[in-house]
C-alpha cells in the first residue's frame, strides 16, 4: 500500500506556467513565487489543483507537457507521480519562478468575422430549441452592454464536464472582449460569480473557466481562431482560419464547438445589429 505524502512533501516546482499562474505567483500572500491550493482532481494525463483567488476558486492544470488550458503550469514527471499518490485535499506548493511564460491575456483587436463552425449541442433538437434562444438573448445582451441577467440563463445548460452554455458563454466573453463590448454586463457577470450566485447551478470547472474568461484570459485555440477573424497579427503569427478552427474543434468532447457557437452568435448579432442601422439611401444620395 502506497503512503500518501505528507502536506509539506506535496511541493511542486513549475517548469512553465500561463499567465494566470504567474500573477498569481506575484502576490505577496503567502509568499512571494508561491501559489498554494489544494489538489482537486486526477486525470489521465493531467491533475488538477484548486486556487482560491480573490474572483473566487480557480482550477490550475498542471501535466508533464504544455496542455491547451487557460490556467496551467508544467511540472516534472517526479512532481505528477507524487501528485498521483496523495489524496483528493492535500496541500499543494506551487513554486513559480523566472521560467517561460505562456500567453494567455486577450488583447482587443476588433470584431470577429462570422465563420463556419462545426456542428455543436445548440445545433441538436434539443439545443435548438432550449439552448438556442437562451444563447441569442446573451448575445444581443453583450452586443448593447445590458441585461447580465441573460448571461446567466446560459450557466449549467447542456452536456459535458463543462455544460455546452457555460462554453458558448466563455465564447461570447472571448469575443466581446476582443470586440470591446459588454464591459459593464461582463463586470456585472463577475459581480454574480463573486456572490456565488451561479454556484451549484453548474460544475467547478466550468465556474473557473468563466472566472478566467471574464479576467481576459483564454486557452491558446481561442486566442489562435479570433486572431484569424479578426486579420490581427502577422502570417507567420497567425494560423488560417480553418486550421485554427479544427484546433479548437477538438478540444474536449463537445466544449470546443460550443465556445465556437457562442463567437458566432456574437459576431452574427452585431453584423444584424449593425445592418439594421444602416440608414438608406436613395438614388438622389439622401440618407432615409
Amino acid at each position: 500500500m502506497t503512503a500518501t505524502p505528507k502536506a509539506q512533501d506535496l511541493r511542486i516546482r513549475a517548469l512553465q506556467v500561463s499567465e494566470p499562474v504567474a500573477r498569481l505567483a506575484r502576490r505577496p500572500v503567502p509568499r512571494a513565487g508561491e501559489v498554494t491550493g489544494d489538489l482537486a482532481g486526477i486525470y489521465t494525463h493531467s491533475v488538477a489543483i484548486r486556487i482560491h483567488d480573490v474572483a473566487g476558486p480557480v482550477l490550475v492544470s498542471l501535466a508533464e507537457s504544455p496542455v491547451d488550458a487557460v490556467c496551467q503550469a508544467r511540472v516534472s514527471s517526479a512532481s505528477m507521480r507524487r501528485m498521483r499518490s496523495a489524496d483528493l485535499g492535500s496541500p499543494v506548493v506551487l513554486r513559480v519562478g523566472g521560467h517561460d511564460v505562456v500567453a494567455t491575456r486577450m488583447v482587443p483587436s476588433g470584431m470577429p468575422r462570422p465563420f463556419e463552425a462545426p456542428p455543436s449541442w445548440f445545433d441538436s433538437v434539443e439545443g435548438d430549441t432550449y439552448g438556442r434562444p437562451r444563447l441569442e438573448r446573451a448575445a444581443r445582451a453583450l452586443a448593447t452592454d445590458r441585461d447580465a441577467d441573460a448571461l446567466g440563463e446560459l450557466c449549467g445548460l447542456g452536456i459535458g464536464l463543462t455544460p455546452s452554455g457555460d462554453d458558448a458563454l466563455v465564447g461570447l466573453i472571448a469575443a466581446s472582449t476582443c470586440a470591446g463590448l459588454g464591459a459593464r454586463a461582463r463586470r456585472r457577470l463577475a459581480g454574480r460569480l463573486r456572490a456565488g450566485r451561479e454556484t451549484g447551478r453548474t460544475t467547478e470547472t466550468a465556474l473557473s473557466s468563466l472566472r478566467l474568461a471574464l479576467a481576459g484570459d483564454f486557452s491558446p485555440p481561442v486566442l489562435d481562431l479570433l486572431r484569424a477573424l479578426t486579420g490581427a497579427g502577422s502570417s507567420a503569427e497567425n494560423p488560417p482560419e480553418a486550421d485554427a478552427v479544427d484546433r479548437l474543434a477538438h478540444h474536449g468532447h463537445s466544449s470546443g464547438a460550443d465556445l465556437m457557437a457562442g463567437i458566432n452568435a456574437l459576431a452574427a448579432m452585431t453584423r444584424t445589429t449593425a445592418m439594421s442601422c444602416t440608414p438608406e439611401v436613395s438614388e438622389e444620395g439622401e440618407a432615409s
